[in-house]
């Protein structure tokens, strides 16, 4: 999803009263230090993640008024105070706590959230850097372990994102947009939405997100996934990021997917790209502020004649030439890579450098702002070559510094900012020899080139600031909804209407589908055994002697006898209305016994060829019907070849056979054009017109095409008043339909036959006293 398509759809209107946007981030953007008696509290801005802060505060306007809940933190304690070390958060006692979320609150719209230092730890140090860090980053761990302690950091994980939920569900409002930042949280979408069924929620990832190869890998991949997909939009940076999250949940979760986004049971959860930017007016001031200038001066005396190469990284894991390396940390392991850098630096000095001359410096330390903006306008070139990065700012901020000199930017090309800043030198991190000569191209480059790309480049720093991406995502998430909005064809269906309806019927006709409707649909046709709880709630329906109960399936009898046979007030019908058993029969009949059979032999040769050349395909026979099934294969190349498959039968079969095509959730059907659902139900309803008066009463549920037949033949009886009429589709609300209302989940389709199972029950019982 490209947010420029539709930014114009969603102009500001002034007039509109003001919206509140919730920001729920790890931490919060101030170090909290506690200063003693008398001036309480003070906030300082925290190290990192300026991008974000600068998009959370460019929302404060007209428009939207934000409230950013994020962990405390180590809280800081004045030398004045008295008092030793750092302060944990459960240790301040009740009034002081009161002060600080006040104060908070009060001047900068924050509400903190105070975590036990050991669930900060667990979540922290532990799940996100050891597990997800890592593996985001393609980095698979290599230490064995019995998996206690995984155990124990995946709980703390769990615990805290609850804790950040439980705090958003206490703040929320009626109309509030909730967006939530990084894979701290990636857990809180979901738990947002199962309180808060109706919420707005968005969440973006700031870091890279692996391939589904590499993602697979993670032991709670599904509960991460599900987590994620509460939220009705997933922002990345980059493409390939939303690409492979998509593709991810495809693989790992078995989900429906589009270009747009995934169908997770019901509920569409869209997905885009959104670059972060920086805020580039500030950093103009900040690199034009008069402490920097000085520094400027003495880092051009200290390394007077030489070019000046700048790299700034943080470390998770030419003789005329000197390069200016500045790193910090992230993890306690850093350490050690620390010690191996340093070791590099040395053995380079060693061999190249002289007494005079010192090639590498190698700063490990967070270096002071005037510093650090003083060494990107002084620098002749910039290398950033993250192995790996979300999106490294530092190549934004670069170019912001270098408005005098046009210093050339080599930029890694597996970092963020790589796809849209094409002006800069991109190499590969991992071969020397490129980056070799990228520092040598950008040393010897003419002025004019130098120029040229600069200026490319800050054209792109200054239109896609920090503002500008912050403002995106909302009017992208606000477009979502609005989308979901205009593609409910239908609404949900109303419990009241419809078992007022059922209670005062006297006559009553019941159509379900299997799979997909009231049984779960499974990767192989076998394993779909239907729930216990339908069962007992089908059984009380089928004994109400005002219901005519029917199972309109695609299955075979044979299925349909071992699995609900059983029930003998149960009307079947299978493959998709070649044959029924009415209620308190054993015999099937056969309704396509007269049609003609002969074009089995040539589909079956095209689903053949399809599924030699499909891994984990299969052909399903039936005696009315043949289904070629790809659930097994891979989800991308499975739809691939069914797309193909459907374009060979319909060029070879459709235009001299008298067949259709059905396609189904991963499969394919062919089956004669005069048999269908529909028929079977006309058949139900002309046959009691006849008979008995007709039917006061009808449902059909169903949850694919095949069911739309259904829905067709219900609306156009009339005999029937138009409010006694429930056709309802399964699925997200989005898909169109004839069904008149729409339930999201097999699970809610359950419910609703225990519903009605009640109603029964109860009238049962009354009739009996």
């Amino acid at each position: 999803m490209n947010p420029s398509q539709f930014l114009q759809l969603l102009p500001i209107d002034s007039q509109s009263p003001q919206k509140r946007i919730i920001h729920v981030c790890h931490q919060l953007p101030f170090e909290i230090t506690y200063q003693g008696s008398e001036e309480k509290w003070s906030f300082l801005p925290r190290r990192g993640h300026s991008a974000m802060h600068a998009g959370i505060r460019s929302l404060n306007g007209d428009q939207w008024r934000t409230l950013v809940i994020g962990g405390a933190g180590k809280i800081h304690i004045s030398p004045e105070a008295g008092l030793k070390d750092t302060v944990s958060p459960p240790w301040l006692c009740g009034q002081e706590k009161d002060r600080l979320v006040n104060q908070l609150l009060e001047d900068h719209n924050c509400i903190p959230l105070l975590l036990d230092s050991e669930s900060a730890a667990g979540h922290y140090d532990g799940y996100c850097k050891t597990m997800l860090w890592p593996l985001f980053n393609y980095i698979i761990w290599n230490d064995a372990t019995d998996g206690r302690l995984e155990r124990q950091q995946w709980d703390a994980y769990c615990k805290v994102n609850q804790a950040y939920a439980d705090m958003l569900v206490e703040q929320y409002t009626e109309g509030d947009t909730i967006w939530v930042h990084d894979y701290h949280l990636l857990l809180v979408p979901m738990m947002i939405r199962n309180k808060l069924p109706n919420a707005r929620i968005g969440l973006f990832v700031h870091a890279s997100f692996p391939s589904s190869e590499i993602f697979r890998c993670l032991p709670k991949r599904q509960e991460i996934l599900k987590g994620m997909m509460g939220a009705n939009l997933v922002g990345f940076q980059t493409y390939a990021n939303a690409r492979h999250f998509i593709s991810t949940c495809t693989r790992v979760l078995g989900y429906e997917s589009t270009p747009d986004g995934v169908d997770c049971d019901g509920h569409f959860c869209y997905v885009g790209t959104f670059p972060i930017g920086i805020d580039a007016e500030s950093i103009d001031a900040q690199r034009s502020s008069p402490g920097v200038l000085p520094k400027i001066k003495a880092i051009a005396e200290m390394y007077t004649g030489k070019k000046i190469l700048v790299g700034r990284d943080k470390l998770d894991l030419v003789k005329e030439v000197v390069l200016i390396q500045v790193t910090d940390s992230t993890t306690a392991e850093s350490a050690k890579l620390e010690h191996k850098v340093s070791e590099a630096a040395a053995h380079i000095n060693g061999t190249f450098g002289s007494l005079e001359f010192t090639p590498v410096h190698h700063y490990h330390h967070h270096i002071q702002p005037d510093e650090y903006y003083a060494l990107l306008s002084i620098a002749d070139a910039a290398v950033l070559t993250a192995v790996r990065d979300g999106m490294n700012t530092t190549s934004l901020e670069y170019v912001m510094c270098q408005e005098e000199n046009h210093g050339p930017l080599i930029l890694s090309e597996l970092a963020g900012t790589a796809g849209s800043m094409g002006s800069a030198l991109l190499v590969n991190p991992w071969d020397y020899a490129g980056v070799a000569k990228a520092i040598n191209d950008a040393l010897v480059m003419s002025e004019e080139e130098k120029a040229t790309r600069h200026m490319q480049l800050l054209r792109q720093v200054k239109s896609n600031t920090a503002s500008f991406w912050a403002h995106s995502f909302v009017k992208s998430l606000n477009y979502t909804m609005a989308l979901s909005d205009m593609n409910n064809y239908t609404p949900l269906l109303n419990n009241e209407s419809l078992l007022a309806s059922y209670k005062k019927a006297n006559k009553r006709l019941l159509c379900f589908d299997y799979d997909g409707t009231i049984t779960p649909i499974c990767k192989t046709p076998g394993a779909a055994v239907p729930p216990p709880d339908m069962l007992r709630a089908l059984e009380t329906l089928c004994n109400d002697a005002k219901n005519e109960v029917w199972i309109i399936s695609g299955r075979d009898e044979a299925g349909l006898d071992n699995w609900l046979g059983h029930l003998p007030g149960l009307g079947l019908s299978a493959e998709h209305g070649s044959f029924i058993k009415y209620p308190h029969t054993s015999k099937w009949i056969n309704l396509a016994e007269h049609c003609d059979m002969n074009w089995k032999h040539d589909v079956l040769e095209i689903f053949t060829y399809y599924t030699e050349r499909t891994t984990g395909s299969f052909i399903e026979h039936k005696r009315c019907a043949i289904t070629w099934h790809y659930r097994l294969a891979d989800p991308d190349y499975g739809a691939f070849q069914a797309k193909e498959c459907q374009n060979h039968l319909e060029g070879a079969i459709l235009s001299k056979m008298p067949v259709e095509i059905l396609v189904g959730k991963k499969n394919l059907e062919v089956r004669p054009i005069s048999v269908n659902k529909g028929e079977v139900v006309n058949r139900l309803l002309v046959q009691q017109q006849q008979e008995d008066g007709g039917f006061d009463f009808c449902l059909s549920c169903g949850d694919d095409r095949t069911d739309e037949d259904m829905f067709k033949t219900m609306s156009k009886a009339e005999s029937i008043p138009s409010q006694d009429v429930f056709s309802i589709k399964v699925g997200i609300e989005g898909k169109k339909t004839r069904a008149r209302w729409y339930l999201p989940t097999v699970k809610a389709v359950i419910q609703t036959m225990q519903a009605m199972a009640s109603v029964s029950a109860s009238a049962s019982v009354n009739e009996s006293l």
